[in-house]
């Protein structure tokens, strides 16, 4: 018979979320290491890892170790999220992020600029702007947006570069000597 949660429903779930409450900053700290630092791809995978821990509580057997439970599932988590951006044909190499990213804090601190693309964001469709506002406002996951929208997570992808695109050619057209 399956030694799982299967006791008092509601003496599990306190003992299930004591555990998991308790282990919030020990798989935090995991799967930042495993990500090389990477504290916000960390919070992205320690939420996911949060959602399958819900989902499978019932499969954690009292009196186990629950770090071991949760570590083997956020290892899971970490390999998919890995997986995930291996496939994403917009990952870069460190250095070319490291040239983009001095190239767009100059580019991001010039007013001239800045008001452009203020200028070319009111210019797009309903749709598009509120793409770029759950992704880049509020920082949701593709996966996330996906989901609202009712579409593929590559379609979103796809939407959020045709839209990228259209700005800098805005942008450049407005920033252009004529």
């Amino acid at each position: 018979m399956d030694e799982g949660l299967n006791r008092e429903p509601e003496a599990d779930y306190e003992e299930f979320v004591q555990h998991l409450t308790k282990e919030q900053t020990y798989l935090l700290n995991y799967i930042t290491a495993l990500l090389c630092g990477d504290v916000l791809a960390a919070e992205n995978v320690l939420q996911e890892t949060n959602l399958v821990l819900w989902r499978k509580a019932t499969e954690f057997t009292s009196g186990t170790s629950f770090r071991a439970w949760s570590r083997k599932v956020a290892h899971w988590q970490i390999m998919a999220y890995l997986r995930d951006i291996r496939r994403d044909r917009h990952v870069f190499s460190e250095e070319l992020i490291a040239q983009i990213s001095n190239r767009d804090a100059e580019f991001a601190t010039d007013p001239e600029t800045r008001g452009a693309l203020r200028d070319c964001i009111k210019k797009l469709h309903q749709t598009q702007s509120e793409l770029v506002k759950l992704r880049y406002e509020e920082s949701l996951p593709i996966g996330t947006i996906a989901e609202r929208a009712g579409r593929s997570e590559d379609a979103i992808r796809s939407a959020l570069l045709r839209i990228r695109r259209s700005l800098l050619s805005c942008i450049e057209s407005k920033l252009s000597p004529e």
